[in-house]
């Protein structure tokens, strides 16, 4: 028995100094960490529960840091459900579960799987609507994924603005020779700026509004004012 409680204490030390090398590489040494974690994994499984915990939740954190995110989403379920089961509020002053939560869903959208970083944003925003920061990526993520008419309105619109620019110039160069043809190209620019400013303007309502049914509010503040939704 002894002879046990020696290895063991021994152990306990040994965990403790794996622990306190990692940790005392700094807060932002985030290759360095990653690296130590991965060459020690073996290792690491001799730290007590909650050190390991600790570690693992500071691995992921530098992980989605230096860029990878295939990595970061293999190993971060089961570090969110430990957060949950050991009901773990607060990690480095942030709230950890929605840390790790919101970087699954950026680390979705890097990866560009748009849908899927949609899913948990839309989440997200429902258990706290006062991060600005969630809303704006889950708008992002819906304009990546417009549909084909979106894009060809928005074309059409920008080819309309074009062509204005072009009868723009096309008066300020040749307006003294053909002053007498210029007339009717004035208007046609009049109409094709109010053709390219009512689609954008309409796209973007339509947008918004496709917002506030999926989340409950727009992405605009002055159209939550207006609808007296509190962000």
């Amino acid at each position: 028995i002894e002879h046990l409680e020696i290895y063991w204490g021994i152990m306990d030390n040994l965990s403790h100094q794996i622990y306190l090398q990692y940790f005392g590489m700094g807060e932002d040494a985030w290759r360095g960490k990653v690296r130590f974690y991965e060459e020690n994994e073996k290792k690491l499984t001799t730290l007590s529960f909650d050190d390991k915990i600790e570690l693992d939740m500071d691995y992921l954190l530098c992980l989605f840091e230096v860029g990878r995110y295939d990595r970061f989403l293999s190993k971060v379920d089961p570090v969110l459900e430990n957060v949950i089961a050991e009901n773990i509020y607060h990690f480095k002053g942030e709230n950890i579960f929605f840390e790790l939560l919101f970087k699954k869903a950026a680390s979705y959208f890097q990866l560009k799987q748009f849908e899927k970083s949609k899913t948990i944003l839309k989440q997200l925003i429902k258990m706290d609507r006062s991060k600005s920061i969630y809303l704006g990526l889950y708008s992002i993520c819906n304009r990546k994924l417009n549909n084909d008419i979106n894009r060809s309105i928005k074309a059409t619109a920008m080819a309309a603005f074009l062509i204005a620019l072009s009868i723009t110039l096309a008066r300020i160069f040749l307006e003294p020779f053909f002053d007498v043809y210029i007339q009717p190209f004035l208007i046609l620019r009049t109409g094709l700026i109010i053709y390219a400013i009512s689609c954008l303007f309409i796209l973007e309502l339509t947008f918004q509004f496709k917002i506030k049914k999926e989340t409950g509010m727009f992405t605009i503040s002055l159209f939550n004012r207006i609808y007296g939704d509190k962000v």
